[in-house]
């Protein structure tokens, strides 16, 4: 890989040439190493090489089909009961109705995914570990694993009644077969879709974090004389492509990571409240299990989502605040002032904060807040 190329194609301003960028053919890929991430991401249509294959192209045109035809089966099935609370019921839709255009949002941006993908993989060339595997896994098996604790339920009569849009199913086997198959694909839309996308940017920021956590090692073992001119222009350039990635980063998840957020702050709320009313443990185990499965899929998602992405304010803090000490202690030891002040450049830029349509920024103090403003709209929504 020609080192000369990419620099230059990069630029050697402050400006990012994001339109050279995303136009470019040759940032158009990605390694081409079996990842599974990376097939599944590419089978559901988020990247470029999603319409080479003809196979490929059919199932991401009858994708969203599917995904709005499931969704609006939902919306069907969950206003079936008699006496229902609509508002309430509204609320929990929010989730799976969020899930469409979460994934609209993505596919929209496949472009920037691929790009991003391809300077990912020139800053940071990393394979993927089995605990990430297993993450990944995890997430992909949850609906099965919802849908099985569906089926052993008490009320798994009651339940295929209303999953068959009102009409009664008393063969066992077509209950099971109705129940599981349901349940996995409505489980697939929600919670799985969004907990896979907020898993990317969690593994999208921890790679970047890396990166920038190396570039910062690398500062503070330099010693001060070696903390030349050109070795200073060095870790500048670094600091510009990875720019470039969390200029790419921000844009694939500024609409996506705030309706991530908001269904998952609406499943919270929702579950919590169940949690409240089933106190008196009425309610079989499966179900119990069930909702507690949900609500750590969702709980775990914000976390994540804002302990990762916080990660990249505080290493990017980091790495200037190194850099900028290594440049004091050169021009004490050099006792020279005409030194070029990368140090100002640095410190003109502001640090990259995530955010989500500008509403909702990636900062781990909101966790508190989160959590408080979860108990209190619960509440209110008990008292409803």
């Amino acid at each position: 890989m020609d080192r000369s190329k990419i620099q230059a194609f990069i630029g050697s301003d402050d400006q990012r040439p994001t339109s050279k960028l995303q136009n470019s053919e040759r940032y158009m890929k990605y390694p081409k190493k079996s990842s599974h991430i990376l097939s599944l991401i590419c089978w559901t249509g988020l990247l470029e090489d999603s319409q080479k294959s003809s196979r490929k192209r059919i199932f991401v045109r009858i994708l969203p089909v599917l995904l709005i035809l499931f969704t609006l089966g939902i919306v069907v099935i969950s206003l079936i009961p008699v006496n229902m609370d609509f508002f309430r019921t509204l609320i929990s839709l929010c989730s799976y109705i969020m899930s469409v255009p979460i994934w609209f949002a993505k596919r929209r941006r496949r472009k920037q995914l691929t790009v991003f993908l391809r300077l990912l993989y020139e800053i940071h060339r990393q394979t993927m570990k089995w605990k990430i595997s297993l993450t990944l896994y995890g997430n992909c098996i949850s609906p099965v694993i919802v849908a099985a604790l569906n089926a052993i339920t008490s009320n798994r009569a009651e339940l295929t009644t209303q999953l068959a849009y009102g009409y009664a199913i008393e063969n066992l086997h077509t209950q099971l077969v109705l129940i599981f198959i349901k349940i996995v694909i409505y489980n697939t839309i929600y919670p799985m879709c969004p907990t896979l996308f907020a898993f990317l940017l969690c593994l999208f920021c921890r790679r970047i974090c890396d990166q920038v956590r190396r570039l910062t090692l690398l500062i503070e073992k330099c010693s001060p004389k070696q903390f030349t001119v050109s070795f200073q222009s060095n870790i500048l350039d670094q600091k510009r492509r990875i720019d470039n990635t969390l200029f790419l980063l921000q844009r694939m998840y500024y609409l996506p990571s705030f309706l991530m957020c908001a269904a998952s702050f609406c499943s919270c709320c929702t579950l919590v409240a169940w949690i409240l009313i089933s106190m008196d443990y009425s309610v079989v185990l499966a179900m119990i299990l069930t909702f507690f499965l949900y609500f750590f899929m969702c709980g775990v998602l914000l976390l994540a989502c804002l302990w990762t992405a916080e990660g990249l304010p505080v290493e990017l803090e980091a790495v200037n605040e190194e850099f900028h000490k290594k440049v004091h202690l050169r021009l004490l030891v050099n006792a020279k002032t005409d030194e070029i002040d990368f140090e100002k450049h640095l410190s003109e830029r502001s640090v990259f904060v995530l955010s989500g349509c500008d509403i909702f920024h990636f900062k781990r103090g909101v966790i508190l807040t989160l959590a408080a403003a979860i108990l209190t709209y619960t509440l209110r929504l008990l008292k409803m």
